[in-house]
């Protein structure tokens, strides 16, 4: 019994190292958001999107301090969360939202009482690029660590988990109309206004570039289901070779009419090498259909919280 009731406080000691872990590393992304908001962004006159973008464009246009805006907001937000998503997230969500507001408030604060001549001879066009792949970086880290940085990421994830749709295209949808207000708050001139509203969208673009990047990872899950009349010989090499498990599905030929099995793996990009040479070895004339696949959930591969 004593035994048993180690092994529970030994997991649950572990569990608890591995959230403490977890939590650090949100708030580490967090606070490289916060910097790339500040230092990059705000010099350059342009908003972010989501929550933080509304509470910029309030701040750009009244002097309302952003961290202001941005909690006023996201409290109802973060209330449907709790209904709605999973306990863990919406934790791991209230945590990254509250620290990426007071962060923002100290590096706001720095940023108002810098020089700004130290931006002299910056490309504008560059820090807003620079600073766009940062954010979409590290707001998709913070994704797949299970938190989010609140707002709008919480309606992304909603739509994400009932319709499918890329969170990054979805945030920059929601987002294009967040940069198209900047021009009513922002230029002397139509043609001012228009310039900071189209750097705005650039931003956005790249912000969901990186974001949909990071989040499925540069090595890409596939589908491949293979026909060949040598299954038999080939799939166990792959089962030991490559460890990826393998599905047998009874089909039938159209043409001939002959029952045939075809084979099911999902797979890493980086192992299709590996498991085209092993069937080709067997088969030359095996038929192999690789499709891309955006998420699989399970042992072995990642799942998006």
């Amino acid at each position: 019994m004593s035994k048993v009731k180690n092994a529970q406080e030994i997991k649950k000691k572990m569990a608890l190292k591995k959230d403490i872990r977890t939590v650090l590393a949100i708030l580490l992304c967090m606070t490289v958001e916060a910097a790339a908001i500040e230092f990059l962004y705000r010099p350059a006159s342009i908003v972010t999107g989501g929550i933080t973008g509304i509470g910029m464009l309030i701040n750009y246009a009244l002097g309302i301090p952003s961290w202001i805006i941005i909690v006023a907001l996201n409290i109802p937000l973060l209330i449907v969360a709790f209904r709605k998503l999973h306990m863990r997230f919406t934790i791991l969500t209230t945590v990254a939202t509250t620290y990426f507001t007071l962060i923002l408030g100290v590096f706001e604060n720095i940023a108002e009482n810098m020089d700004q001549s130290i931006y002299d001879g910056f490309d504008p066009l560059l820090m807003v690029i620079f600073g766009a792949v940062i954010l979409g970086a590290m707001g998709a880290m913070t994704i797949r660590l299970g938190g989010s940085t609140g707002g709008l990421d919480i309606i992304s994830v909603l739509l994400n988990k009932k319709f499918s749709f890329p969170m990054g295209t979805i945030s920059l949808a929601l987002n294009v109309v967040i940069a198209c207000g900047l021009g009513l708050t922002t230029g002397d001139t139509i043609s001012q206004s228009i310039s900071v509203v189209a750097l705005s969208i650039v931003g956005l673009f790249v912000v969901s570039v990186s974001f949909n990047s990071v989040l499925q990872g540069m090595n890409r899950t596939k589908t491949l289901f293979i026909i060949s009349d040598n299954w038999d010989e080939f799939a166990p090499e792959v089962l030991k070779e490559v460890h990826r498990g393998i599905t047998l599905i009874p089909c039938k030929g159209a043409y001939t009419h002959k029952d045939k099995t075809m084979v099911y793996i999902i797979a890493r990009t980086v192992e299709l090498a590996a498991i085209r040479r092993i069937v080709l070895q067997h088969d030359e004339r095996a038929i192999i259909s690789i499709i891309d696949t955006r998420e699989v959930i399970g042992k072995g591969f990642t799942a998006v919280n």
